[in-house]
């Protein structure tokens, strides 16, 4: 049971791939899968502030396409 749990938190590594190629579908389903604690990090004083929610997810995006697979 408990590897269901595992794969429901993690990203299968052909997205991460996909993502880092440009795939926009790819891209989306990773910020997707991180919209819960963007949202939680995004907020300032209990309301989420969008312009912190906006950076953090072209943080994400930067991120993404300068992924080093070879190490």
């Amino acid at each position: 049971m408990t590897y269901f749990f595992i794969d429901y938190l993690t990203l299968p590594y052909e997205t991460i791939v996909k993502a880092h190629e440009g795939d926009p579908d790819a891209i989306d389903t990773v910020l997707s899968h991180y919209a819960g604690y963007i949202r939680y990090f995004s907020k300032v004083h209990d309301q989420v502030n969008a312009e912190v929610e906006e950076y953090v997810k072209q943080q994400l995006i930067a991120a993404l396409f300068k992924f080093r697979f070879d190490r």
